[in-house]
């Protein structure tokens, strides 16, 4: 009988929550698998397994050992539970079969007629510890800009609500940053596609695709279809190619300082395909680790599967933060790494332009990132993406003291490099081997 393992599991939770049986504060927390017909449930039990997994991290509450439990029970008694179950009915499953207190479900969908990410989402916490007078604690219907949007804001709205504490209000604005985008040059020469010398957009890459095709195959630089007076850069491909690498076009490089705060923004209009940009940050190695006799080309681009690859090794750059001399036609890019990246996830309506903007800072615990690139990137199905008006202006400089960090592996490790290497040596020693010079 599935209500006796169920107490039995319950206890077990206690255990787990360091509380006693006799702890009957403690409210029981039954989360369920949200509805999801567009994949036969595949995504709305990952939506079940996050919620259970924040429960447990944030304690406070009994909750089934497993989602195994839940998801068992329901299935052996053909349980379906949906956003249109009515209260009265999930009263009596939270009540009666789970022995709990408080339900949390739903439904995630694909938004009809969007493109990419874009879901419909129904999430509702209710207690019913009170049979006769449900507590809707949670109750909210919204169609999402982005798949990150379910954990990040709507999930944490609902847990904010359960454990009665208050919402974290927006960012505070930085008049700072306003002034500096409003007043700072635009890094991207050629951001609004209207100056071009043989069908090439000034600032832009010749070449585009995985393959790097000249332009007017996959990429063209063409008029707006809405205004004559206008230039985009166009995407047109075919599902052979969104569903498999998709389409990139490449700006050329600009120059970046390492913990500064840029703002990155372009208009963008598509027939269904998804769009995305990469900002890719770059480092200089050391000359002895270039490729040598390697003919100079761009970062990203196809390159012979035999040739040895660079050595990844630290750069020695003297200053983390000063910008760099020279200028981006003479990037040796055989001697450069990819060391930080923005990948930022355009969300809107088909057919129309959107407007997106987004912040990032360049950094990196073991390299420096001196000089950047925008990758415009489109995928998944056929049809046309646009580009237009695609902007970067520092509106943070980096703080003074943004250099003088010791380098690490990892930007969530505390350990410095010259630490490891100092306790390998020790090791080493310990071991009776004799220290390498």
């Amino acid at each position: 009988m599935f209500r006796t393992a169920t107490q039995a599991a319950l206890l077990t939770a206690i255990t787990l929550f360091g509380a006693s049986p006799s702890a009957s504060a403690q409210k029981v927390v039954v989360p369920f698998d949200f509805e999801s017909k567009f994949d036969q449930g595949r995504y709305g039990q990952i939506v079940g397994d996050l919620l259970w997994q924040k429960l447990k991290r944030e304690g406070g509450f009994i909750i089934p050992e497993a989602m195994a439990d839940v998801r068992d029970f329901c299935e052996m008694n053909a349980l379906r539970i949906s956003p249109d179950t009515p209260l009265e009915r999930m009263a009596k499953i939270v009540r009666e079969d789970f022995q709990a207190d408080i339900a949390i479900w739903g439904a995630v969908e694909r938004a009809p007629g969007a493109s990419g990410e874009i879901y419909d989402l129904v999430i509702k916490c209710v207690d019913f510890s009170d049979a006769q007078n449900p507590r809707v604690i949670y109750d909210k219907s919204a169609r999402t800009n982005s798949v990150s949007e379910i954990p990040h804001l709507y999930v944490q709205e609902m847990l904010n609500a359960l454990y009665e504490r208050p919402a974290s209000g927006p960012r505070p604005v930085d008049p700072i940053a306003e002034e500096n985008w409003s007043k700072n040059p635009n890094l991207i020469l050629g951001g609004d596609f209207e100056r071009a010398v043989g069908g090439v957009p000034v600032g832009w890459e010749p070449t585009a695709g995985q393959d790097r095709q000249p332009l007017g195959r996959l990429v063209a630089w063409a008029v707006d279809s809405a205004d004559p007076d206008n230039h985009v850069i166009r995407f047109t491909f075919g599902a052979d190619v969104g569903d498999t690498t998709g389409v990139m076009y490449y700006s050329l490089p600009f120059q970046v300082q390492e913990g500064a705060t840029y703002r990155f923004q372009c208009r963008w209009r598509t027939t269904g395909p998804s769009p995305k940009v990469f900002i890719k940050c770059y480092d200089e190695m050391p000359s002895e680790y270039a490729r040598a006799g390697s003919a100079t080309a761009s970062p990203g681009e196809r390159r012979n599967p035999t040739a040895p690859a660079p050595r990844a090794t630290p750069s020695r750059s003297p200053s983390r933060t000063a910008p760099r001399s020279g200028s981006a036609s003479a990037i040796d890019w055989d001697r450069m790494r990819e060391c930080y990246r923005s990948q930022q996830n355009l969300k809107g309506p088909a057919n129309t332009w959107n407007v997106h903007t987004e912040d990032f800072t360049p950094r990196h615990t073991q390299y420096t990132p001196q000089w950047g690139r925008v990758m415009l990137y489109a995928y998944l199905g056929a049809g046309t993406v646009e580009f237009d008006d695609v902007v970067i202006k520092q509106i943070i400089p980096p703080s003074p003291g943004e250099g003088k960090k010791d380098p690490r592996r990892s930007m969530e490790s505390n350990v410095t490099i010259r630490e490891m290497e100092e306790a390998e040596r020790g090791s080493r020693e310990g071991q009776g081997e004799s220290p390498q010079k």
